[in-house]
């Protein structure tokens, strides 16, 4: 590929409307009480989330295409395709979350972690979103940065679960069970202003 894929990913992200104001790695690591494996995981993801994308172009240099391993997006980078008035990752009170599944995730895990959700009383809403659906509105959002769009696959997002809570202060309660479920990665809440919802890129 002819420009290097971190030019463009910064690109795609200038041309953005602007981020909340605080670091999204920073945030998750001052966010809540979050377990030590999301911690460790979130400490990086500002740098991951433009690493993981641009690794096609930069192992294209490094190595023969044959052994270029497929580039992954971790969740916490999935962050980018959360509306951007919302706080993400939320530092204190959580209107929205986003469940992210495991790779490994089977359809029976998948079916519980949704039976869970939707039987809890702090949960609102409830809505899947699957890899293709997530590579879709990755193309909307970034569709003025043609080269960094094509070089994303479906299969580097994670499957997830969108949900609203019904109250601010749920989420606490709610996080610690559900990501101790057998097929989920990690929950992370999201801070919408009122009348608006974490799902409105979509």
């Amino acid at each position: 590929m002819d420009q290097n894929l971190r030019v463009l990913f910064d690109r795609a992200i200038v041309d953005e409307p602007a981020l909340p104001s605080t670091d999204l790695a920073g945030a998750a690591m001052v966010a809540g009480t979050g377990l030590r494996r999301r911690r460790q995981r979130l400490v990086t993801a500002g740098a991951a989330a433009v690493a993981a994308i641009a690794a096609v172009g930069v192992v294209n240099v490094a190595a023969p295409p044959q052994q270029a391993p497929e580039p992954t997006i971790v969740p916490a980078a999935f962050g980018m395709l959360v509306n951007k008035v919302c706080e993400f990752p939320a530092r204190t009170t959580v209107t929205d979350a986003v469940v992210f599944l495991a790779d490994n995730v089977t359809d029976q895990q998948r079916d519980e972690v949704k039976r869970a959700l939707n039987a809890d009383p702090a949960v609102r809403t409830v809505v899947f979103k699957s890899r293709e659906e997530a590579l879709a509105t990755f193309q909307k959002m970034y569709a003025d940065a043609p080269d960094l769009v094509a070089s994303v696959k479906a299969s580097q997002f994670p499957e997830s679960y969108r949900i609203t809570l019904v109250a601010r202060e749920q989420f606490a309660r709610l996080s610690v069970p559900v990501e101790r479920m057998p097929g989920v990665d990690e929950i992370i809440g999201i801070d919408c202003p009122a009348g608006t919802n974490a799902s409105a890129v979509d």
